[in-house]
């Protein structure tokens, strides 16, 4: 490998090889050369040093510059911008090569080598293919594509990609789904999004540019876009995900095979990064993380879901964690074939089925599908009730996505625990929203105040925010979403053993919490609360808000169903009887049937609509058809398996899932209803129990549970809980004209003792304490203490803000601070959540943990299951990173 004048002796060599057949420097078995040059003559001395030392063995043609060819492969990197050696002299030089074991890489460049991680990969790219004694894969090509349609420089990238020829362009089928795709695409990712292929206006009078429908757009086949990767806009957590994500802009570069969605589509990274800015490692981590994510959604478009496997892989630690190691699993290549040439299905897995013709489900009776949904019911429900297992950290046997695929860690990851408000319009939602968030929003539209004077009052001027309130329907049509606080499961706590709190007290220590605890004395957790646009019958088919609510529900993991338990409004939410009175003709329960119904139908059709593809290629591609639900394969497996055995034990069929082509529509719908039961377990808000119509109503359905998906059933009323709520913040509000969330300066040195005795905080856990974005401010903490609760530990009632600990505060919280895990977490991914948080710098060293208080911790593995029995964690980590160390 030679640079530059390094280069002109590596093709001297070269060429004292090929003229001496071989014999001269035997061992020559290919050459990098870059920024080479070959428009100047060959050395005077060359010709008599040849026949003085290999005269019998020498072929003088083979010194002719017009005749030469050497065949040894060799790799030709030259840069656009090298003001030394030109392009033209570095394409002299290749031609002395063999031109099918020649190869190029122009770079943007100048006079230099090139060490972006891109360059780097073409290196290894070239010596993997000589290392196997296999030609380079020539459909491995170098293009040039526009980083940034913002810059003004134009600057450009090289990107390596699998091209292959296209020979006709989709037909109208595909097509469609393509643009589809792109339209949505372009909606959600407004400023990220570039189209990279060519499109021209259908009415060019009267072109929208943003508008990229086919009504509006001819487009050129293959279809070529970019995303920007980027955090979610999110100020309060956009700050600490920047830590974990690249230093300069990265996008994902998608184009579509003719067969796509059926086939997958062909992605590449497009970056100017040096290696040491993204590495190779990071980059095949990263590639197999979206190629994962591509499997998952076979059949089905899946670009929205590599933006966010994108997202997960860089904020659960991913590229820190491949930066040396472990790089994401990766899909065998068989899985990811390029199918562009050929149909998709003349290639499939042992375990997939080959038929001829169109499979469709075969119809079945009304009856018998409320059989089959009923029977999914009864799955699910024996599902919910599995005991909960510390073991393997499976809890109510639902185990939860892969938060950080390739970052090393388990099946878990920390966790942004979401609950969904779904519900008719005008059931409640929006006002138990506000009363659960005390009014703070985190996203959404500014509130929208109704004309009715006698839900004005609900939405007044609160200084907050608030989500819209209004008696008719989609009142709140974007989601919103907030921070509320909800108990720790009972159990959960170390706190909640018998006499521990007795044995913090003998020990001298005071019990804390980062977000204080209800009137019961039980810890407070924040939750992701998310309000989401009005539901009505038929959604699953495009009514009303239907499929926005319905694909804004893949974020909960868990649903709330917010009921009008006085019956006074209809399915569509219309107000129908007054508050005084309602027949049962409007009974809330009917709410709870078509909801779910709703819920089993979304899904269900999205598979029923793909079932000829599904029969033939087996339970594998069945499987993968759930992925968009935001549930690993091993959750889906996992009701699978119930649902195979159920129908073996009550019917006799055995093996269900190898005979896909012999499914009715009530099978498909046993299979849904079970997920849906699993997957969105759903509870009741008993809403307006106030009103005199709805004690009957509520009585007769908390009779009847679980009914209809839903497990469990609380009356409540919204509105008087949102008054209690408004009259306290009001209060607190006007006692002080301090930011209730504004924390006082953080200066001194922090408590450098957290041990497993006195259970102090972690020293960098004190910005979550002190300065999180899902810290109650002053008028929530003024609800939590008048209904009974305590403040957060570092919230001073005198000053109203949060203050750190002084190091000579003689009192330290013990246990203040939690972390809410998803189950199957190990201990590492409690590491890199708190590297994530920004509690830890470093590398990890050890962990310690304990199930008790008091109890003597054991040493952890950073593979050990995070569970109960070591609930209480000390992590330990290098003060700097190792790179530091070195330099």
């Amino acid at each position: 490998m030679g640079f530059s004048q390094g280069s002109r002796l590596a093709h001297i060599l070269s060429v004292m090889n090929a003229a001496t057949n071989g014999n001269a420097f035997p061992g020559l078995k290919y050459l990098v050369h870059v920024s080479g040059y070959g428009d100047v003559p060959m050395p005077d001395n060359i010709l008599p040093y040849l026949e003085e030392h290999w005269g019998h063995q020498l072929f003088l043609s083979r010194l002719d510059s017009n005749s030469v060819k050497i065949e040894i492969p060799s790799l030709h990197v030259m840069g656009e911008r090298d003001v030394l050696i030109p392009l033209s002299s570095s394409k002299a030089l290749m031609e002395f090569y063999q031109e099918s074991v020649r190869y190029a890489h122009i770079h943007s460049g100048g006079h230099h080598v090139p060490a972006k991680a891109i360059d780097i990969q073409q290196y290894i790219h070239f010596f993997k293919g000589q290392m196997k004694n296999d030609p380079v894969d020539k459909s491995a090509t170098f293009s040039s594509v526009e980083m940034d349609s913002n810059t003004t420089t134009n600057k450009k990238v090289h990107a390596i990609t699998e091209t292959t020829t296209v020979t006709e362009p989709p037909d109208e089928e595909y097509a469609q789904a393509q643009i589809d795709e792109v339209s949505a695409l372009t909606q959600i990712f407004p400023a990220e999004f570039k189209l990279l292929s060519s499109s021209s206006p259908v009415d060019p009078d009267n072109f929208d540019p943003d508008d990229y429908t086919q009504e509006t757009r001819n487009y050129e086949h293959p279809i070529q876009y970019s995303i920007v990767l980027q955090p979610q806009d999110d100020p309060e957590t956009q700050q600490q995900s920047k830590k974990l994500w690249p230093p300069k802009d990265i996008s994902l570069r998608v184009q579509y095979p003719p067969n796509y969605p059926d086939v997958a589509p062909n992605v590449s990274l497009i970056h100017d990064m040096n290696y040491f800015e993204f590495s190779s490692n990071q980059s095949e981590a990263l590639m197999n993380v979206l190629l994962n994510a591509i499997h998952d959604e076979e059949g089905m478009p899946c670009v929205m879901s590599l933006v966010y496997a994108a997202r997960e892989f860089f904020e659960g630690g991913g590229l820190a964690a491949s930066a040396t190691a472990g790089l994401a699993p990766a899909i065998e290549t068989s899985d990811f074939s390029d199918d562009t040439t050929r149909n998709h299905d003349d290639s499939v897995d042992h375990d997939e089925k080959i038929s001829t013709g169109v499979t469709v489900l075969r119809p079945c009776s009304k009856k018998r599908i409320e059989e089959c949904n009923a029977h999914g019911l009864e799955i699910a429900t024996a599902m919910l009730g599995r005991t909960h297992s510390d073991d393997v950290g499976a809890i109510n046997g639902a185990r939860e996505n892969e938060d950080i695929s390739g970052a090393g860690g388990g099946k878990g990851g920390s966790w942004k625990y979401t609950i969904g408000l779904v519900g008719k319009p005008s059931a409640g939602k929006s006002t138990f929203f506000n009363a659960a968030t005390a009014f703070a929003r985190q996203r959404g539209e500014n509130s929208r105040h109704s004309h009715n004077s006698e839900h004005n009052a609900d939405d007044a001027e609160i200084v907050t925010g608030g989500a819209a309130m209004a008696p008719h329907p989609f009142t709140t049509i974007d989601p919103n979403v907030g921070f509320c606080l909800v108990p720790a499961p009972k159990d959960s706590c170390p706190e909640d053993d018998e006499g521990s709190v007795g044995e913090l007290i003998k020990s001298g220590l005071v019990l804390g919490s980062t977000h204080g605890r209800d009137s019961r004395r039980r810890r407070l957790i924040p939750v992701y609360l998310k309000d989401v646009a009005g539901l009505v019958p038929g959604a699953y088919q495009g009514r009303g808000k239907g499929n926005k609510f319905l694909d804004d529900l893949t974020d909960a993991d868990v649903l709330v169903h917010v009921v009008d338990a006085s019956g006074s409004s209809d399915a569509e939410g219309n107000k129908v009887v007054n508050d005084d009175g309602a027949d049962e003709s409007n009974h809330p329960i009917q709410d709870l049937a078509w909801v779910r119904n709703e819920l089993v139908e979304w899904v269900y059709f999205n598979l029923a609509s793909r079932w000829d593809s599904i029969a033939r290629r087996g339970k594998k591609k069945l499987l993968g058809m759930f992925s968009g639900y935001k549930q690993s394969q091993s959750f889906v497996l996992d009701v699978f398996v119930a649902v195979e055995k159920y129908m073996l034990e009550t019917i006799g069929r055995d093996r269900i899932f190898d005979n896909l082509d012999s499914w009715d529509e009530g099978d498909l719908h046993t299979l849904v209803s079970a997920f849906v039961g699993v997957r969105f377990p759903m509870a009741l808000a008993l809403n307006k129990c106030d009103l005199p119509s709805a004690a009957n109503f509520i009585k007769d359905i908390e009779s009847q549970l679980p009914i209809h998906g839903a497990l469990v059933g609380v009356e409540l009323s919204a509105h008087q809980e949102m008054k209690f709520m408004r009259h306290h913040i009001s209060l607190a509000l006007k006692s002080s004209e301090l930011c209730a969330k504004r924390p006082h300066e953080i200066d001194g040195e922090f408590p450098n003792v957290n041990d497993m005795n006195s259970y102090e905080p972690l020293p960098g856990m004190t910005q979550l304490a002190t300065r999180d974005s899902s810290l109650p401010n002053k008028a929530m903490i003024s609800c939590i203490t008048s209904a009974g609760g305590t403040a957060p530990f570092n919230w001073d009632a005198e000053k109203n803000l949060y203050v750190p600990i002084s190091n000579n505060s003689h009192v330290k919280p013990a246990l203040r601070d939690v972390l809410l895990m998803k189950p199957g977490s190990i201990v590492e991914d409690v590491y890199l959540g708190l590297k994530w948080a920004g509690a830890v710098e470093g590398e990890f060293v050890r962990a310690e943990g304990a199930s008790r208080i008091n109890e003597k911790p054991k040493l952890l593995s950073k593979t050990d299951i995070v569970g109960k029995h070591n609930r209480i964690m000390r992590i330990m980590t290098t003060k700097r990173k190792a790179w530091q160390k070195k330099s």
